[in-house]
């Protein structure tokens, strides 16, 4: 249904556009999503939203002057109101030299990489509904000291987007997500906390069970039950896959185009410097299928590609759109708007058990607050973990702030770990970093 709807639209867009000058450029980004959430809390549903969005971008260039105009109504007098919106801007603002649309690279009908990303799935309201029900009772089956939860909720999206330009850029992406998740709360005396699980992949068949799920959820929870405050120290902490996740993408902020030809950010005339040990490699591969950040292309219609962005410790790439290459004097990584599936990888062998090779360091597994500051990787966050003694947790530690510099974090990696997550579009295991001041209690 919705690939029939955007031909039609596609048709209307290239009518439309036969009404524009020439002395204009433009383009056109087209977006339909469609889903459905499920939420079921206690044995009761909770929720049941239907959820449909439409939008159009436009983009008009003249004389290195743009202009932006969006509408969520894809009539064609709503589309027409629309482009003259975005020609009115582009006619009032000032001219940029570094303004444009991708002179070469862009995708067409002809040279679109496959992604394997589209996978629909024709699913039964109460097979849904019983997905939730089963997921959260796992969690309570689990351990009596389970005894309330934030709910199970089950999504499901589709969605298919359209690119067109007039410089002859077309190309259409179909993608599918899926997602099951649980939270529950424990309490244990005084002691009452909270976790959660989740599964999400592109194709339903993939997803884990709600068995799996809403098990992993209780476990998570009960192994907070009891956490203590401890003294402030320097010493080795291991971030688990969640929050190495984090890191990476605080590293992946400071080489975007804008921070870099702003000056913001620590990592600027970084190329071919050391920033990671030089076990570290990498990678950006945005045609893996199944991949939650595969595309094959970029938004502004440049054809993605795999791309070293650090080997062997060496930073290599910066992140880049057509204007921020522009201002830089290089050309675009094919990032506009968008960073695929990043692989975090190691020349050293990944650790299994990672847990196990501490003598004394802290486990994190949840970050509080926002404390990283791009332009000079100061870094200082909350955060909840487990105290590590020979190999071994020993208790859950509340109430403590991780901080450091990313530059030093960075640089201070010993080893990864071989739990892989793969539920984001960067895969990480584990990330064990030495000489982080871990502040408690005085």
């Amino acid at each position: 249904m919705l690939p029939l709807e955007l031909k039609k639209i596609k048709e209307n867009l290239l009518n439309l556009s036969k009404k524009i000058s020439k002395k204009y450029s433009y383009q056109f980004g087209i977006g339909l999503a469609e889903g459905i959430t499920v939420t079921s809390r206690c044995g009761s549903i909770e929720s049941i939203e239907h959820h449909q969005d439409n939008k159009l971008g436009v983009q008009i260039l003249c004389e290195n002057k743009q202009g932006f105009a969006g509408t969520n109504d894809l009539s064609n007098d709503s589309i027409d109101k629309t482009i003259e919106k975005a020609k009115n801007i582009a006619t009032n603002t000032q001219p940029d030299i570094c303004n444009g649309l991708p002179d070469s690279n862009f995708v067409t009908s002809d040279n679109m990489p496959k992604v394997d990303i589209h996978h629909p799935s024709n699913l039964d309201i109460k097979e849904i509904i019983d997905m939730t029900h089963k997921c959260e009772q796992h969690a309570f089956d689990y351990d009596k000291r389970i005894n309330n939860s934030e709910g199970s909720t089950f999504s499901y999206g589709h969605t298919n987007s359209l690119i067109l330009n007039s410089k002859g850029a077309y190309g259409m992406i179909q993608a599918t997500n899926f997602i099951l998740s649980c939270i529950v709360v424990a309490e244990d005396g005084k002691s009452k906390e909270r976790d959660y699980e989740f599964s999400t992949t592109r194709d339903f068949k993939k997803l884990e069970s709600p068995e799996k799920i809403g098990t992993q959820a209780a476990h998570k929870t009960i192994s907070r039950l009891g956490a203590r405050s401890i003294k402030t120290r320097v010493c080795p902490v291991l971030f688990s896959p969640e929050m190495s996740v984090s890191i990476f993408s605080d590293f992946l902020s400071s080489i975007q185009g804008d921070a870099i030809y702003k000056r913001a950010s620590f990592l600027s005339d970084q190329i071919g410097k050391d920033v990671f040990p030089n076990f570290i490699n990498i990678t950006e591969e945005p045609h893996l299928p199944d991949g939650m950040g595969s595309s094959p292309y970029d938004g502004e219609g440049v054809l993605t590609r795999k791309k070293n962005i650090v080997e062997a410790g060496e930073l290599k790439s910066y992140l880049l759109d057509t204007y921020s290459a522009k201002k830089l004097n290089s050309v675009s990584t094919s990032n506009k708007g968008l960073i695929t599936n990043i692989i975090i990888d190691s020349e050293k062998e990944k650790i299994p058990n990672i847990i196990s090779t501490i003598e004394d360091g802290i486990y994190i597994t949840e970050m509080m607050g926002s404390g990283v500051n791009i332009l000079t990787g100061d870094y200082s966050r909350g955060a909840f973990g487990y105290l590590i003694k020979d190999g071994e947790i020993k208790h859950p530690v509340n109430e403590i702030t991780v901080a450091s510099n990313l530059k030093n974090m960075f640089k201070n990696i010993i080893g990864l770990g071989d739990d892989i997550d793969r539920r984001s579009i960067i895969n990480t295991g584990s990330v064990l970093i030495k000489d982080i001041t871990v502040g408690g209690a005085n």
